[in-house]
């Protein structure tokens, strides 16, 4: 089963309420890269060995409307703000606090992984169609801008910095007909001020 709708999905699962779209300019004429395809695939896997970040999820349509952010430190530490309020996962624990309580639960296998992988299913071995659209600046951080589509159909723009790391992705799909869009931002690569502590 393809993973593609797991991020609308979890975003409902955990109760999640990022900024403004992004307006990214042009800041010169398109640059051809050497091989698209295999940029993409190395900021992912950049993306999956960074010892900590911040991630920004949005999502728009299908009748859903999700906004929530999330750290994580390595291994395996997550702090999701939500609408519910802060959530915890350490390991395969879930912390939910709610009204001045909190239980620990049970983690469904794989819940996280896209925010860390984000390139699913069969699109990381798979031949992709990526174009290289250019530099563009996105917040003020120099970003070359890649389109792809895989194989099997999946569209994802990919904005990737000069370190060769995912600043932003964006997916287009549908879930039962209804179109969507769900965009990634990532910012504090390796930042050692980031912090997950036990709530």
């Amino acid at each position: 089963m393809r993973r593609l709708p797991a991020l609308p999905l979890l975003a409902c699962l955990l109760l999640a309420a990022c900024d403004r779209a992004p307006d990214p300019a042009i800041t010169q004429d398109p640059i051809p890269a050497a091989d698209p395809a295999e940029d993409i695939r190395a900021a992912s896997q950049r993306l999956a060995e960074v010892r900590s970040f911040h991630a920004e999820l949005d999502v728009e349509g299908a009748a859903l409307a999700v906004r929530s952010s999330m750290d994580f430190v390595a291994p395996d530490r997550f702090r999701l703000q939500t609408a519910a309020g802060p959530q915890t996962i350490i390991g395969d624990t879930m912390f939910l606090q709610a009204a001045g309580a909190t239980r620990q639960v049970p983690t469904p296998a794989g819940l996280l992984d896209q925010w860390k992988q984000p390139l699913t299913g069969d699109v990381p071995s798979a031949p992709m169609k990526a174009e290289d659209l250019g530099r563009q600046s996105l917040d003020g951080v120099d970003t070359r801008h890649y389109r792809l589509v895989s194989a099997a159909g999946e569209r994802l723009e990919y904005w990737v910095d000069d370190q060769g790391l995912p600043r932003q992705i964006v997916r287009n799909g549908s879930n039962q007909g209804r179109p969507y869009q769900v965009r990634l931002r990532y910012s504090r690569f390796n930042d050692p001020a980031l912090r997950i502590d036990l709530p």
